[in-house]
């Protein structure tokens, strides 16, 4: 029997919904991207136009964000070649403050 990870990852690879799906899905994991201090401050928004949007709760977990800029796109770019991803912004929390 097959897991449903494995499932998932089949019908990704042959279905741009899941695809995008399973792109969303791991974004939304932060802590095997950003490590876990910044992961628990920062959450994934949305992508649109080949930009990733997050948003973090406070200013100073913020600024740490923007310095992972740079490595946390390459990141993506490797986990997710297919993705087109132009730049990763992080923004601050408007219902956070």
């Amino acid at each position: 029997m097959k897991k449903i990870g494995e499932i998932f990852d089949s019908l990704s690879n042959r279905n741009e919904v899941f695809k995008e799906l399973r792109f969303r899905i791991a974004l939304s994991d932060l802590s095997s991207l950003l490590g876990e201090s910044l992961a628990r401050h920062c959450r994934f928004v949305e992508v649109h136009d080949g930009k990733v949007y997050f948003e973090c709760d406070d200013p100073m977990w913020l600024t740490e964000a923007n310095f992972m800029r740079k490595k946390l796109k390459e990141k993506i770019k490797q986990i997710f070649p297919d993705q087109q991803i132009v730049d990763v912004i992080f923004r601050r929390c408007k219902q956070c403050q």
